[in-house]
């Protein structure tokens, strides 16, 4: 007897619920505030972390397996979905969301899904950055951030902002809560001296007329308002940023390294759909939540605005195709003496439409899209963390898009279409490539009379039903999945039979005991080229409970 392939070092099999939660919540002393500089950061994403995977041979001989290059993540439970935890949540991936969940995002259920409540009285100005911005209280005494679009280019950067905020709530990370906003002049209130700091150390006192000066600059009028994006100050004490490399040390409930974290190496997959290109650490946050002694940390994405395209006063295509900084298309342009351009270079702005960036479904590549800096996480991603990913974003449907797409406030219709076949088209082009390399066989579940599963890319309209066959072989196994397989058997679509009506075995199906109290139902698929690779569902017959779920 032997165990199933490619199985040799999963957790053995026991007759148990299912873990949905992490123990990561339990009451921890605050941690100390810290943060890491981005330049240090950035000299190690790009040359020390990188070199030390290059030359790691454990790395490479995981990569001609084919899974991928790193071990397989740590923060999965038997039936290989992440866990809930302080990290992040199951949402869309497993249930359904309602079109107030998609539009409110972190604010649902809250008076905050209304934004900041008029008047808004000015607590700090900046100058820093590429766009002015201010510091509000809001009437309810919520304090706000109001950011604005790069003059240059007026309602781009805001709205892109919300919608990859919302997006990424849905999927399940933490986040703040994000709103466009829209307001007048009036609504702005100045509630003592307050300063704005200008170039050169420079400071200016804001007085009503510099202050309209200074909303007069920032181009962001619409319709008689202002538009900006008002992101709710996160409650709890800010401890700085999160690496995307090893645990926090002052902190009890961290303990699994960041780089095996499915969440964060999805990262990698999330940010090709929505060009996320700007995940690095310093748009991360770690909060202390409750009081002193009670609390514990909650991890955040922050900061939006470089998504769909945009980023700042600059319009550049090279975001998505390469590092800030990568050495083999360097290498590549010398050698052909920059006479070969790079697909991307083309790329541009969608004509007419102002309100959005270079984002595009031509020449995207998923297995090829970069983020501006290395990142440990994405770097690990295996093939079964990219198959989970892409199982998150097949859930979303197009309505659900057009409701996340509204809260944007794209003044020109166009625009959100434009923003919507391109979202639906990436889609499309990682789901069809990160399925065919897991076979999408899922959320099995266990009845008198068999197991039913479900083909996600036929239930969520990416493969057509026609054509489509399935197969099955069964075996009796221990807990270290060891067992003789039988040989293999079509079966129907979403159904593998175990039993007859009168709950008597089928002739081929094997018997399970003590020995062996398991039964392994090993599937794959076929749609036209060639039975897929398999996924494995092992069952309790005792507790008709699928324990475990191998691909």
């Amino acid at each position: 007897m032997v165990p199933a392939p490619g199985h040799a070092a999963a957790e053995p099999l026991r007759d148990t619920p299912i873990v949905w939660f992490a123990n990561d919540a339990r009451a921890v002393p605050p941690p100390a505030p810290e943060e890491r500089g981005l330049v240090p950061y950035a000299v190690e994403a790009f040359l020390g972390r990188p070199f030390s995977r290059f030359w790691n041979p454990a790395r490479l001989v995981r990569r001609l397996n084919g899974d991928g290059p790193s071990q397989e993540a740590l923060d999965v439970n038997a039936l290989d979905e992440v866990v809930d935890s302080a990290w992040f949540t199951n949402r869309i991936g497993v249930r359904p969301l309602s079109a107030d969940e998609l539009a409110e995002g972190a604010a649902h259920g809250t008076t905050l899904a209304a934004g900041p409540l008029r008047p808004l009285v000015v607590l700090k100005a900046k100058s820093a950055g590429v766009t002015p911005g201010f510091t509000v209280r809001d009437r309810r005494g919520d304090i706000w951030l109001l950011k604005f679009d790069p003059p240059s280019h007026p309602g781009m950067t805001i709205r892109a902002g919300v919608v990859a905020n919302l997006l990424f709530h849905a999927m399940g990370y933490n986040t703040p809560v994000d709103r466009v906003v829209t307001f007048t002049r009036n609504d702005l209130v100045l509630d003592g001296a307050i300063t704005i700091n200008l170039e050169r150390g420079r400071a200016l006192a804001v007085n009503a007329a510099n202050l309209d000066s200074i909303l007069a600059a920032t181009n962001s009028r619409f319709g008689g308002c202002y538009h900006a994006l008002a992101s709710r100050y996160l409650d709890g004490r800010i401890l700085g940023s999160f690496d995307d490399e090893g645990r926090r040390d002052d902190d009890p409930n961290d303990l699994v390294p960041h780089e095996d974290r499915r969440e964060l190496r999805a990262l990698r997959v999330f940010g090709a759909w929505l060009n996320h290109f700007d995940l690095k650490r310093q748009n991360t946050l770690d909060v202390y939540e409750g009081p002193p002694g009670e609390g514990h940390v909650r991890h955040y994405l922050i900061d939006f605005a470089s998504t769909l395209g945009t980023f700042g006063d600059r319009i550049v295509p090279r975001f998505g195709y390469e590092y800030g900084i990568d050495l083999f298309p360097i290498l590549g342009r010398m050698a052909t003496l920059g006479l070969v351009e790079d697909a991307w270079a083309r790329l541009d702005t969608p004509p007419g439409l102002p309100e959005i960036g270079i984002f595009t479904a031509e020449v995207f590549d998923p297995a090829g899209w970069k983020p501006d800096l290395p990142h440990s996480g994405m770097a690990n991603l295996t093939r079964r963390d990219g198959y989970w990913a892409a199982k998150v974003l097949s859930a979303f449907t197009a309505d659900d898009l057009r409701v996340v797409l509204r809260q944007g406030l794209y003044q020109d219709p166009a625009a959100q279409e434009y923003l919507l076949r391109t979202l639906l088209a990436r889609r499309q082009a990682i789901v069809d490539h990160w399925f065919a390399r897991v076979p999408p066989l899922d959320f099995f579940t266990a009845d008198a009379r068999g197991v039913a599963f479900t083909d996600l890319a036929v239930a969520r309209g990416f493969a057509p039903s026609a054509g489509a066959r399935y197969r099955c072989r069964l075996a009796a196994v221990d807990a270290e999945r060891r067992g003789e397989r039988g040989p293999w058997q079509e079966v129907v679509a979403g159904r593998v039979e175990l039993a007859d009506a009168g709950g008597r075995l089928l002739p081929h199906v094997p018997v399970t005991g003590p020995q062996r109290p398991f039964l392994a139902l090993e599937l794959q698929l076929d749609r036209g080229g060639g039975w897929s690779t398999s996924t494995t569902a092992c069952l309790a017959p005792a507790s008709r409970r699928i324990v475990a779920v191998d691909r």
